[in-house]
């Protein structure tokens, strides 16, 4: 080795002397913190792994389960993805085996059930809605008063009944102007039972209740807008209006002009012929047909039942969003909807042969200068037993 001398004293030749890094890392330290230290480091500390962790499972799995042969380990591992895939084919055929066996129970059970609800469009919705068919049994026969309403004035009321047990449905027209006072020779305006909606639906339903003794729990106001929107929406109705029609009321905007006979009605003509009582000259229904507020409470029911039957009918089942939308805009009521929903299965399967319309039994009397419809009180009762 070759010494030199300096200002500093003897100094080593740089030609023998190795070079040392200029830092080390202790091992300890790297395995703690790897990060600290570069790529160099890392490669030589570090072991080797697979690039794909998943296929290095699957030779492993592979290797671990299938026979050796006198092959190459490409062989061996092609065999094995093989048996895998079979493994997994046949799984998965067993599940789907089992699915459909399950479909097939389900779709039987629900057949069976829509057969002991009646094979029919409203058996099919009862099934929908988890009804059995003792769950009709159990219903009660639903009471509504549903009030026509044209301008803040009660032009009808009438009682709605449904006896989802026998699938048989009645109208009861009250007349507007039924006495609900105390003292018939005390008798005024005010007494009439038209007055009453105004003042609180729910007393309504009260006075309701006593004139026909069931309980009746739900009121529908429907105005005539509601009416003429229904009657479009379904396409017009077909009726046959009853007799000439030739009525004007300036005050309330009111103009009736129609002929007698079957034909199709709009929105407009419908409201005119259930709003009519009597012409211009005075003259109105036939006598056996119902005069004045009697007549027209016939053509009002005779009207909403073919009415009813055109909206029920399964052409119209697919507007039924169309009909809830004029409903809530034109109609006012306390009954929810989970309230009717049960019912609506069975009215859809209606017969409109099993609809009784009928007047309110009493007669129209003059009472202390008021003329007011009094009821009988006796043929009432055996009316409302009939029907329940």
């Amino acid at each position: 080795m070759e010494k030199m001398s300096g200002k500093h004293g003897v100094v080593s030749s740089k030609k023998n002397i190795k070079k040392r890094p200029k830092s080390v890392p202790n091992k300890k330290k790297m395995k703690k913190r790897p990060e600290e230290y570069g790529n160099k480091y890392n490669s030589k500390m570090k072991k080797k792994k697979p690039i794909n962790k998943r296929i290095a499972k699957k030779k492993q799995y592979v290797e671990d389960n299938i026979e050796r042969t006198p092959r190459n380990n490409n062989e061996f591992y092609d065999d094995g993805m093989n048996n895998m895939k079979k493994k997994r084919k046949k799984k998965r055929s067993k599940v789907r085996i089992a699915i459909r066996i399950m479909l097939i129970v389900l779709l039987i059970i629900f057949i069976g059930r829509w057969w002991e609800n009646g094979f029919t469009y409203g058996g099919l919705l009862a099934t929908f809605m988890g009804h059995s068919h003792s769950t009709v049994d159990k219903m009660e026969t639903i009471n509504m008063v549903i009030t026509g309403e044209s301008q803040g004035l009660t032009d009808s009321i009438m009682l709605c009944q449904y006896n989802p047990k026998e699938n048989k449905a009645r109208i009861i027209s009250i007349p507007r102007d039924t006495f609900i006072g105390d003292n018939i020779n005390r008798a005024s305006p005010s007494d009439k039972i038209n007055t009453l909606y105004k003042r609180d639906p729910q007393m309504l339903l009260s006075r309701v209740s006593k004139i026909t003794g069931v309980n009746v729990k739900y009121y529908m106001n429907i105005d005539t807008k509601s009416l003429r929107a229904l009657v479009d929406e379904v396409g017009g109705v077909y009726f046959d209006v009853p007799i000439d029609m030739d009525y004007d009321d300036d005050t309330q905007n009111l103009h009736i002009h129609l002929k007698a006979g079957y034909q199709l009605l709009d929105g407009d003509k419908a409201e005119q012929v259930v709003r009519f009582r009597h012409n211009n000259d005075g003259s109105s229904y036939p006598y056996e047909y119902g005069d004045n507020d009697l007549g027209r409470m016939k053509t009002q029911r005779a009207f909403i039942s073919t009415l009813a039957e055109q909206i029920l009918s399964k052409k119209s089942v697919s507007k039924i969003n169309k009909y809830t939308d004029i409903f809530k805009e034109n109609v006012t009521t306390n009954a929810n909807f989970k309230d009717v929903a049960n019912y609506i299965p069975y009215m859809v399967d209606f017969k409109m042969e099993n609809l009784e319309t009928q007047t309110l039994p009493g007669q129209p009397k003059l009472c202390n200068g008021v003329w007011l419809y009094v009821q009988d009180d006796d043929e009432v009762e055996e009316l409302m037993n009939e029907f329940n």
